[in-house]
C-alpha cells in the first residue's frame, strides 16, 4: 500500500516548511510535500532560506510555494504545522485531522517519550509502511498531556521572513533540532 506524503505546513510556503520538510525527506523513507496556510503561490524562497538550506547540503532551488488544501490534509497520514496557528489553520480546514498533527516541535517533544521497546511492539506486526505510519503517529499522539507542560513558544519555529540573519539562524536551528527527532523515530517506525 503506498503511504499518503506527510505535509509541513507554515504560513507562506517559502522559509520554514520547505526546509523542514526537505529535511524529514531527506532522513525517512517517506514521502513529504510543503504547502502554506496564506502561501505566497509560486514564489520562490527568499535568498536566506536557499542560503540556509545550502549550509546544511540540501537544495530548495527549485520550491515554489503551495496553498494548503483540504484533499491534502484529508490524506495525510501527518500533519506537521511549524507553529501553533498553523496547527489550528489545518484543524480548522479539516476537523478530523486534529490526531494527525502536531507542530513540528511538539511532535519532536512526544516522540522523544515514546518507549522505542512500544514502537518495535507496535510495529511487529503491522502489515505495511501506511499501518507502521498510522501507529506511529498514534503513539506519539497518545503521549499528548504527558511529559512536562511545554511553553507555548517551546512548539513554534520563530518565523525569520523578512528578518536578519540571527532570527534566520534561530529559526534554522529550531527546524533541525525537531527534525532530527522526528527523522530518527519515523525512520525507526518506517524501517529505515
Amino acid at each position: 500500500m503506498t503511504v499518503p506524503p506527510l505535509l509541513v505546513v507554515c504560513t507562506g510556503n517559502i522559509c520554514r516548511s520547505p526546509l523542514a520538510a526537505e529535511l524529514v525527506r531527506r532522513a525517512t523513507p517517506a514521502a513529504v510535500e510543503s504547502y502554506g496556510t496564506a502561501a505566497l503561490e509560486g514564489h520562490a524562497p527568499p535568498r536566506a532560506t536557499l542560503d540556509a538550506a545550502r549550509r546544511l547540503g540540501l537544495d530548495l532551488a527549485a520550491h515554489r510555494a503551495r496553498q494548503l488544501t483540504v484533499d491534502a490534509v484529508g490524506h495525510a497520514p501527518l500533519v506537521l504545522a511549524l507553529a501553533r496557528e498553523h496547527r489550528r489553520a489545518v484543524v480548522s480546514l479539516v476537523p478530523r485531522a486534529n490526531r494527525s498533527t502536531f507542530t513540528l516541535r511538539e511532535f519532536a517533544r512526544l516522540t522523544r517519550l515514546v518507549d522505542p521497546d512500544d514502537t518495535d511492539r507496535a510495529m511487529a506486526s503491522a502489515p505495511d509502511a501506511a499501518v507502521r505510519l498510522q501507529r506511529a503517529v498514534a503513539l506519539a499522539a497518545a503521549r499528548r498531556g504527558s511529559g512536562r507542560l511545554a511553553a507555548a513558544d517551546e512548539d513554534d519555529v520563530v518565523d525569520p521572513f523578512g528578518c536578519g540573519p540571527e532570527v534566520y539562524a534561530r529559526s534554522t536551528a529550531q527546524i533541525v533540532t525537531a527534525t532530527n527527532d522526528v527523522a530518527a523515530y519515523l525512520g525507526r517506525a518506517l524501517g529505515a
